[in-house]
């Protein structure tokens, strides 16, 4: 119990979503990344490029490749766990898709706020797309 006299009473809980990244929610094999490269569609944007085609399973999956072009393994591993969290975060893709984020070189340099925004233009862009 807490000494805290400020607080009341128990505070009304809010339903929070899963914060997990499971493997259910990840392309994991070569054969999805290159099924996705072949028959998605391709959405460009200013740090990032979109590969997106309707899958089969229960919900949409992320797929991340990050080239050394782009900096050090530093640099490409903080890269992927912002493509993560911004897809994570995002509510564009109810249906079930595979989505691979290409993220290309000069990323490393821009900041979450700047990453952020270009992804969620081009999510907007390609969540249309997927229902066709």
């Amino acid at each position: 119990m807490s000494s805290d006299p400020s607080r009341t009473g128990s505070a009304p809980r809010v339903a929070r979503r899963p914060e997990s990244f499971g493997r259910d929610r990840r392309v994991l094999r070569r054969a999805d990344f290159l099924e996705t490269y072949s028959s998605g569609r391709r959405h460009v944007g200013r740090w990032l490029v979109f590969f997106v085609r309707p899958a089969g399973g229960a919900r949409a999956r992320l797929g991340v490749t990050v080239t050394k072009k782009t900096g050090s393994p530093v640099g490409r591993n903080r890269l992927r766990r912002r493509a993560r969290e911004l897809f994570r975060r995002s509510d564009a893709f109810p249906a079930p898709v595979d989505v691979v984020v290409n993220v290309r070189p000069g990323a490393e340099r821009t900041d979450f706020a700047e990453l952020s925004r270009d992804f969620e233009k081009l999510a907007r862009r390609a969540a249309p797309g997927v229902v066709r």
